[in-house]
């Protein structure tokens, strides 16, 4: 006779009686409750749990400068350099400029806002203080002296050491953010992807042939979502199911594109927005396994691929 066989099951009696009938229900009960909030707590929590990517350097360009930038790129002179600039100079604006030879908090050379100043947003006001102006002058400057950006530059920036980092700071903003065909990438500095356009197995769910109608791309909790293109937005979800926290936003054309898994949201319906504007930031509300962009696009309510858009010489979207 096997006594440790026995054994075990002479206690496992003992406990199966003590229990009881109702005692084994409950237990039922709370193993299924658990196995239920474990599972809300993986596909709708907006927690920073898997799906996380290593930090990188943030794009330390005030938000609502970005834009600004974005919109004042003319042929001769790339937004990354005028943000650079301003940059370098005056840490935008919250540094006071060197030399009474400047005007305005961004340090514009008082000589060359004399010749190049524009009205920005067009208020009617030319105002050395004022962002728009400022921004939209300096790519002026640059537009008509295209032809010799590098003596431009160096009158800018006459010594060699601040001409070297507005140079290196330019290169680290056009490979943080890029902009192709007038189409802007959603995540600054985040430029991978953690699942494709197309079929593929459900990550929650574990089914195979499943349609994927967009891009995911993975970042950190918190990471601001911008505006691929200017637009209005149609549609503001908040939601703890399917694509969680949702922003659609109208681009002319019959084109629209959607930002989904967002801890929150920064705009509202009917709210126009510029190319670069932070309308929102990553998260991993709904049915999602860890913090990630999901960005879809359709023309005329056809689902399309945005890296048709965003990187069309990339194939498959990769």
């Amino acid at each position: 006779m096997d006594v440790k066989a026995l054994a075990k099951r002479r206690l496992f009696g003992w406990v199966m009686g003590s229990i009881g009938g109702l005692g084994l229900a409950l237990l039922a009960l709370f193993g299924l409750l658990l196995v239920v909030v474990l599972g809300m707590f993986v596909s709708s929590s907006d927690s920073s749990l898997g799906g996380n990517v290593p930090g990188q350097e943030a794009l330390d360009i005030p938000p609502a400068l970005l834009p600004l930038y974005i919109r004042a790129e003319h042929e001769g002179v790339a937004w990354s350099r005028l943000a650079a600039i301003h940059r370098v100079s005056t840490n935008f604006g919250l540094e006071k400029p060197e030399g009474s030879h400047t005007v305005g908090v961004f340090g514009f050379p008082r000589v060359l806002w004399q010749a190049y100043r524009v009205d920005g947003d067009g208020d009617g006001k030319l105002d050395p203080d004022n962002p728009a102006d400022v921004i939209f002058s300096l790519a002026n400057y640059f537009r008509l002296v295209s032809d010799e950006a590098d003596a431009a530059l160096v009158q800018l920036f006459p010594d060699l050491v601040e001409r070297e980092m507005v140079i290196a700071k330019e290169r680290e903003y056009a490979a943080m953010l890029v902009i192709h065909s007038g189409w802007l990438w959603p995540l600054a500095g985040y430029p991978g992807l953690s699942s494709a356009y197309g079929y593929r197995v459900d990550p929650v769910t574990g089914a195979p042939g499943t349609f994927h109608d967009g891009i995911d791309i993975p970042a950190p909790r918190g990471t601001p979502v911008l505006a691929i293109q200017d637009g209005t937005v149609v549609q503001v979800v908040k939601s703890s199911s399917g694509y969680g926290n949702l922003i659609r936003l109208e681009h002319g054309g019959g084109i629209e594109s959607f930002y989904a898994h967002l801890t929150d949201i920064g705009v509202k319906k009917q709210q126009t927005v510029q190319r670069g504007e932070v309308i929102g930031w990553v998260g991993n509300t709904g049915k999602s396994t860890g913090p990630h962009l999901h960005l879809g696009m359709t023309q005329n309510g056809q689902s399309f691929n945005p890296m048709l858009f965003l990187r069309p010489e990339t194939e498959g979207g990769l």
